[in-house]
């Protein structure tokens, strides 16, 4: 296997554990505005994130690459409002896909095994960006009319907990 491409994707399972660290902040500031649904998403998102590493790391040992962990930065703490929190979400996802195309950009042709694997990644950005798309264009429309936020709160504590991907066993 082309040790470039394991580099990246080593590189991408700390990105995907600095996002679960991303996510935990976000998930303390919407719980010190006692917004337990909102929380509780987060939460699950920390989760799903984890997974993910996880699924990466498997791969790369299961190749026989050791993968190397790196130092997570600090997370941004403060946000402006909900509304704030979902955007940054969202940009962070973006940068998660650009990420996770470019590993699959640099496997084409190269390596089909990595570029099966990444599949699924790719697919679950659709998923994350389009969650999130949807998310900051309900906050956007209920503005500061905490009552809807109060609804949505309620509904997204309704999400229930990942399911771990095959790939992540």
């Amino acid at each position: 296997m082309d040790k470039k491409i394991l580099d990246l994707i080593n590189e991408q399972m700390n990105f995907e554990f600095e996002s679960a660290y991303i996510y935990k902040a976000m998930a303390a500031y919407t719980d010190d505005l006692d917004l337990e649904g909102f929380t509780n998403w987060m939460e699950q998102q920390v989760t799903e994130e984890i997974n993910h590493g996880e699924g990466m790391k498997n791969f790369l040992q299961s190749v026989g690459y050791k993968p190397v962990y790196k130092a997570i930065p600090e997370p941004r703490a403060e946000y402006d409002s909900v509304l704030d929190v979902m955007k940054s979400a969202l940009e962070h996802e973006k940068e998660v896909t650009r990420r996770i195309t470019n590993i699959a950009k640099e496997a084409n042709g190269v390596d089909e095994r990595v570029r099966s694997f990444i599949q699924w990644y790719i697919d679950e950005q659709v998923e994350e960006e389009e969650t999130f798309n949807k998310l900051v264009t309900r906050l956007e429309r209920v503005g500061d009319d905490w009552h809807s936020v109060y609804i949505m709160d309620d509904e997204l504590g309704q999400r229930p907990e990942p399911t771990t991907p095959a790939i992540a066993e």
